[in-house]
């Protein structure tokens, strides 16, 4: 494994500082003249030391052969040069372009070799000095102008910065040069990012203990050891798993990884800035396309390696030039290995659970256990930051009394919790073996009933057994009517709730799940690719997805074979209500005598989200006036729910009649 350099805390740059002091002083010894001697002086070539008081203040000259012709780099700065391609000339100019900021005599002896009377403060050196200083001959000079142009690597990586000619024409010998911002920070030992990359790009030097997938990982480190600009495509059902081969094969090839924002990458000057700090730190470009658009094509050019995470991404067309292409797809390895986070991200969910267990230890005075829900809490908050674009992260439930429903029905859901749980081990008894047909990673659940039964509670009672999140999809977000972009959406719900290990609810599951029709139209023809593909990519889905509808009928029928549970919600009976009726009463709500929940009950069939609708209506009146809820109270709100559906309460019907 070739060792990555690391840059010492405060770099010694004693050396280059005094071979920069000798070569400049030997330029200054040997020029031929010295602007402003045997000619009067202008007013403004006297504001500047002349070059005797330069030589002085450079000091007296070490021996000739201290002045070697090339500089003496500090190594965590010479490494990734030379690893980058750079040779002495290069070398030279960087040291040089750096020397103003190592010294300011040095800036002062710049200005004067420079020689130019136009902007004779600046402390910059120019193409005539730096070939000058690097030994370059007459026929060489040329050769320095075109290494320090806008489109030569020294330039367009961003490691030096070209002055603009104050003529504004191109760039020549005259045309000076200074160190960029990425590279004074890194020579000076500034390992953080600037924090221009805050919320953009990051660095993490984590690694896993494995690959995970091995096959995947030696073709990425093959790509990693080879020369570059190279990207490599990574594709899977875990994006997790995709990152975490990422980490691991940098690591083995003596690499970091640069994590950085798809969007960003938009900005020329950010990818300007960041290909100079991917070129200093040794770095993989790393871009997430699960969570966002796709940078430009000719943003990989400016990297050594790139990779790219994601199914949906679409990676550059066959290039006529250098930059290698490769797609390579991760498979999940473990049958019983659950988590889908990055490496990263599990470091940032285990310092987060670790500040909570400090905070609650100063508070509480005692040592604070962790327990499985506030893990997958954090790590919903870390990881869930696409997935919540498009949908809605809803509260789980833990009290199964509220849930009033027939026994056998509540017997089948405990069943989906079984089935989830012990998902893994059952994978694992068949990981050798061809299994059971249709076998799948994930589950499905079809919550059938009229509005108000209980489907949302139900799946909200699942997660928090389970200590899963749930997150209901929202179907305005999803739903698209360009071609292709509602599978884009639903594609990206998928993927970002399988890093999530989130419970997906698609309630009205019968707006994206309906029937196929026969096509008679290219609008028919496209919306049946919408059901075919949401049937496959539901079905490889590794997870628990809740599609909840009360319109059972409108389902394309093949959903039946690839649900694992069809569980059936009735209307709830008197005996039901009634319990419906005591359970969602809060025991803070006062109430006057008449109010009798069995009565309730039977007169009217109301479900249990409508009569939960109805104490809440209640509770505000009842409220508004200063008082406890009473018969009279009950009966207004119970109105005001029918008329909300636009039927007329049996009570307004009865009196209606008479």
């Amino acid at each position: 494994m070739t060792p990555r350099p690391a840059p010492p805390s405060v770099p010694d740059l004693a050396p280059l500082r005094l071979w920069a002091t000798d070569a400049v002083r030997h330029a200054l010894e040997r020029a031929d003249h010295d602007p402003g001697q045997g000619t009067e002086a202008t007013p403004l070539e006297r504001l500047y030391p002349s070059r005797e008081a330069i030589l002085a203040e450079l000091g007296a000259p070490r021996s000739p052969l201290s002045v070697n012709a090339v500089p003496p780099l500090p190594e965590h700065l010479a490494a990734p040069l030379r690893a980058h391609g750079f040779d002495d000339v290069d070398h030279v100019a960087v040291a040089l372009a750096l020397a103003p900021d190592l010294e300011p005599a040095l800036g002062r002896a710049l200005a004067r070799l420079r020689d130019d009377h136009t902007d004779p403060a600046s402390p910059y050196p120019n193409a005539d000095v730096i070939a000058r200083l690097a030994g370059a001959t007459d026929a060489e000079r040329d050769a320095v102008v075109v290494r320090l142009a806008s489109s030569a690597p020294l330039v367009r990586l961003g490691l030096l910065d070209v002055l603009a000619d104050r003529a504004g024409g191109p760039c020549s010998l005259r045309t000076p040069v200074r160190a960029s911002a990425g590279l004074l920070r890194w020579t000076f030992g500034v390992t953080r990012l600037a924090e221009e990359f805050d919320g953009i790009a990051e660095t993490d030097p984590y690694c896993p203990p494995d690959p995970g997938d091995v096959v995947a990982a030696e073709v990425l480190a093959r790509r990693f050891r080879g020369p570059g600009p190279g990207v490599t495509h990574l594709y899977g059902r875990r994006a997790g798993a995709c990152l975490d081969v990422v980490w691991w094969c940098a690591r083995r090839a003596g690499l970091t990884v640069l994590r950085a924002e798809a969007g960003a990458l938009a900005d020329p000057g950010t990818v300007r800035r960041l290909a100079v700090e991917a070129l200093l730190r040794r770095a993989v470009l790393l871009v997430d396309a699960s969570e966002g658009p796709m940078p430009p094509d000719g943003v990989w050019e400016w990297f050594t390696h790139g990779v790219v995470v994601g199914d949906t991404c679409s990676l550059p067309p066959s290039p006529s030039g250098p930059l290698s292409v490769c797609s390579v797809e991760v498979l999940p390895q473990g049958a019983g290995s659950r988590p889908s986070v990055a490496g990263y991200e599990r470091r940032l969910i285990v310092e987060t659970l670790a500040a909570r267990g400090r905070a609650a230890a100063l508070r509480d005075g005692a040592p604070n256990r962790t327990t499985d829900a506030e893990v997958s809490e954090v790590a919903a908050l870390v990881t869930a930051r696409s997935l919540e674009r498009l949908a809605t992260r809803l509260p789980a439930a833990y009290d199964w009394s509220g849930l009033v429903l027939p026994a056998p029905v509540v017997e089948r859901l405990r069943d989906v919790r079984t089935h989830v749980a012990a998902r893994a081990r059952v994978r694992e008894l068949f990981r050798n073996s061809a299994g059971p047909a249709g076998l799948g990673e994930g589950a499905s659940v079809l919550f059938a009933g009229p509005s108000g039964t209980g489907k949302t509670l139900a799946a909200r009672l699942i997660a928090g057994e389970l200590g899963y999140p749930l997150y209901r999809v929202d179907l305005a977000s999803v739903v698209s009517k360009y071609i292709g972009e509602t599978e884009r959406n639903l594609d990206a719900v998928f993927t970002a709730a399988e890093r999530t290990d989130a419970v997906l609810l698609f309630d009205e599951a019968d707006a994206l799940f309906g029937k196929r029709s026969e096509v008679q139209d290219s609008r028919d023809r496209y919306a049946n690719l919408e059901v075919a593909y949401l049937l496959q990519r539901m079905e490889n889905y590794d997870g628990l997805a809740v599609l909840a509808t009360n319109l059972l009928h409108h389902l394309d029928e093949a959903f039946s074979r690839r649900l694992s549970f069809i569980v059936h919600f009735p209307f709830p009976e008197a005996r039901e209500r009634e319990l419906i009726w005591r359970a969602v009463w809060p025991d803070e709500l006062p109430r006057t005598a008449d109010v009798d929940f069995a009565t309730l009950a039977e007169r009217y069939p109301l479900s249990g989200g409508h009569i939960r609708n109805v104490v809440v209506t209640a509770a505000h009146l009842a409220t508004a006036a200063d008082g406890s809820v009473d018969h009279e109270t009950v009966l207004r709100a119970v109105e005001r729910e029918y008329d909300k559906f636009g039927r007329m309460s049996p009570t307004a019907a009865v009196e209606g009649a008479l």
